[in-house]
């Protein structure tokens, strides 16, 4: 390895290269499954080392390594039954079962238990100096051959029942966190199927009046209209497209309402030509713009239009003002309802915590300020 003038670079590399080392490690599919194997064969071992190394162990026989071994394995064998079989009929609603089997499980293991004390564990076979000491198997009382056993399988169990129980409220907590997943997922998607048919019957409206009115018009309104309907069939199934083809999106609509716009009217639009970068919900302005062209216009007196777009350090500004008149002052929305509670549910669902939205009416015109985090594109 050369290091000439970047000593410090090279000093900082083995450490980098040991941690992403271990981290592949760490996320290597087989090492998760076996992990929990490794840690309870540590944690048994462990149980084990305690009960051998513990005391003079000058006095011990090899029998009483044995007995600890047969004890420590006995152990894992009744914990590992309690947790995959036992406890799993409770969680899954098997209930009756678990209060049957579970008398089973502490006579089984009581009864093993005192087997094994009354057969290998007997002290003279254990300890060098048992009959000095007058440990022996006569002077064994059956209390003294009970309680250690409803001691350790109520230990066991405990210690089984406390992880399985963890366990299972994570498994519940990752389903809920699922299920709510998909649910706001088809909520989303059922507010953009609503929203798609309605703004292409409001275009379809507007653009039969252009070819009655101005037919000559007509035929720069279906390219415009071609565009838009090919964002909506294609772009829009995705979950999130690139800013700039919503704002393209936005332009086409706005140069085909400017084909049927009246003289009266002033049309003030600020729409960033160059790509901002990012990402955002597909069809999540327009309802604002599309409301300032349904219910701003009149032919009575002189009316305006702004739409303002701003996009910087990926957050995305939009601004929609427009006259407010007495005969639509009660009208915010579209009238089937859909427009703004459709995309204000949009907004909450899918950028909630991160949007701000103000909306309007100051000295007879509306306004609309929307800031939105956007997404990675």
């Amino acid at each position: 390895m050369v290091c000439a003038d970047e000593s410090a670079k090279c000093m900082d590399e083995p450490p980098g290269l040991l941690r992403r080392g271990i981290e592949k490690i760490a996320n290597f599919a087989p090492m998760k499954k076996s992990l929990p194997i490794l840690l309870q064969i540590a944690v048994w071992v462990a149980i084990w080392s305690v009960f051998a190394f513990t005391g003079n162990t000058s006095e011990h026989l090899p029998g009483y390594y044995m007995v600890i071994t047969v004890r420590v394995l006995v152990l894992a064998l009744f914990y590992n039954l309690a947790y995959y079989l036992l406890l799993p009929l409770y969680f899954s609603d098997k209930k009756r079962l678990f209060y049957l089997l579970l008398p089973l499980f502490f006579v089984g293991y009581v009864g093993f238990s005192v087997g094994v004390d009354l057969t290998l564990a007997k002290p003279e076979k254990m300890f060098a100096n048992a009959e000095k000491r007058g440990h022996s198997s006569k002077n064994r009382s059956w209390s003294w051959l009970l309680i250690p056993p409803v001691f350790f399988s109520t230990a066991i169990f405990g210690a089984a029942a406390g992880f399985r129980g963890v366990l299972e409220f994570e498994n519940k907590k990752m389903a809920e966190e699922e299920a709510n997943r998909r649910r706001l997922e088809a909520e989303i998607a059922l507010l953009k199927s609503q929203i798609n048919p309605h703004f292409l019957l409001n275009t379809l409206n507007n653009l039969y009046g252009i070819a009655v009115t101005e037919p000559d018009k007509a035929p720069e309104a279906l390219l415009k209209l071609s565009d838009m309907v090919r964002y909506i069939l294609y772009d829009c199934a995705q979950p999130v497209v690139p800013i700039s083809q919503e704002l393209d999106f936005i332009k086409n609509y706005i140069s085909l309402q400017q084909l049927r716009l009246p003289p009266n009217v002033s049309l003030r639009v600020d729409i960033p030509e160059r790509d901002p970068g990012g990402a955002i919900e597909p069809m999540i302005l327009i309802p604002f713009v599309e409301n300032a062209f349904k219910h701003g216009l009149t032919t009575r007196k002189p009316c305006e239009i702004v739409v303002v777009v701003g996009a910087e350090n990926n957050r995305l500004n939009l601004r929609v003002e427009n006259e407010v008149f007495a005969h639509q002052e009660n009208r915010q929305g579209n009238e089937s309802g859909i427009g703004l509670a459709n995309v204000m549910q949009r907004l909450e669902h899918a950028y909630a915590g991160q949007y701000k939205l103000n909306i309007a009416e100051t000295n007879g015109r509306h306004s609309v300020f929307l800031d939105l985090q956007l997404g990675a594109a």
